[in-house]
């Protein structure tokens, strides 16, 4: 695993999905605009919803980004070793162009190559929603194993209102 500081990681990140033809947006505020739906700005992809609505993004199809979040629906869970209240999220987002055959190995590319993340490839479990035998499949075609994929009922991203799908994670088993 490559050692890297909070800035290098950031710095790597957007190094790297804009080798991947995406622009970079900055991190919309924590208070979101026109959004009546919620308080806070809880994931990077919710000051993208009027563009995955539809909407003509400013410059072009493929994002990338580094959002702060806020989230309070878990606050009792807090403190334990991976819920936050505030935290920054990685996003990548693709307005009608690359999808899953294109992300998901982009995505095992980053965390595995010693160019970037460098981490063990043994140490990582993929999730996905049980129903999305293409996330699956395109995993398995990244080069993940079988039995380091598993289905998860909640791999499924809900904000309430407009756009919600199946999602995959990925866990570094510690």
């Amino acid at each position: 695993m490559v050692k890297m500081t909070p800035d290098e990681l950031r710095k790597s990140y957007i190094d790297f999905m804009k080798r991947k033809g995406a622009s970079q947006v900055p991190s919309a505020g924590l208070l979101p605009e026109n959004d009546p739906s919620t308080l806070f700005t809880g994931s990077g992809m919710q000051p993208m919803v009027p563009y995955l609505l539809g909407e003509k993004h400013p410059i072009g199809n493929e994002i990338t980004n580094i959002q702060k979040c806020l989230r309070t629906v878990d606050i009792d869970e807090v403190g334990d070793t991976s819920h936050l209240t505030f935290f920054e999220m990685l996003g990548n987002f693709s307005v009608g162009d690359y999808f899953k055959k294109e992300v998901i190995p982009w995505a095992w590319e980053l965390l595995t190559s010693d160019e970037w993340f460098g981490f063990d490839p043994e140490k990582l479990y993929v999730t996905y929603y049980p129903k999305d035998n293409d996330a699956h499949r395109c995993w398995l075609e990244a080069g993940v194993a079988e039995d380091h994929l598993l289905a998860n009922q909640d791999n499924f991203w809900d904000i309430g209102q407009g756009p919600s799908g199946p999602d995959t994670e990925i866990f570094y088993d510690r």
